[in-house]
């Protein structure tokens, strides 16, 4: 199984509506993507200088679904509208055995 976790900080100029709005957008790709194992998006609680506003964790079986998900349209399509916000973004892939 493949974890991929991404984080991203936002700028603070319409913070809380540019989260919601990407959140929505995040929380719709299950069902339009059957590659996942497991999904979940959480919105930062704590005020850190460490912390990041938003995370995305989800599970792949193997690479090749993480693959077939990196180059989805839907994904491709949210990816685009975070990348037009999302001031930082860190990603992690790693394998779980």
């Amino acid at each position: 199984m493949i974890k991929h976790v991404v984080a991203w900080d936002f700028p603070e100029t319409d913070k809380i509506e540019n989260i919601t709005r990407l959140k929505a957008l995040l929380e719709a790709l299950p069902a339009l993507i059957s590659d996942f194992k497991s999904y979940e998006i959480g919105v930062n609680i704590k005020d850190s200088e460490n912390a990041k506003d938003m995370i995305l964790i989800s599970a792949f079986e193997d690479a090749e679904a993480l693959q077939r998900y990196v180059v989805h349209p839907e994904h491709q399509r949210v990816l685009k509208e975070l990348r037009k916000i999302a001031q930082k973004t860190m990603v992690v892939d790693f394998q779980v055995f």
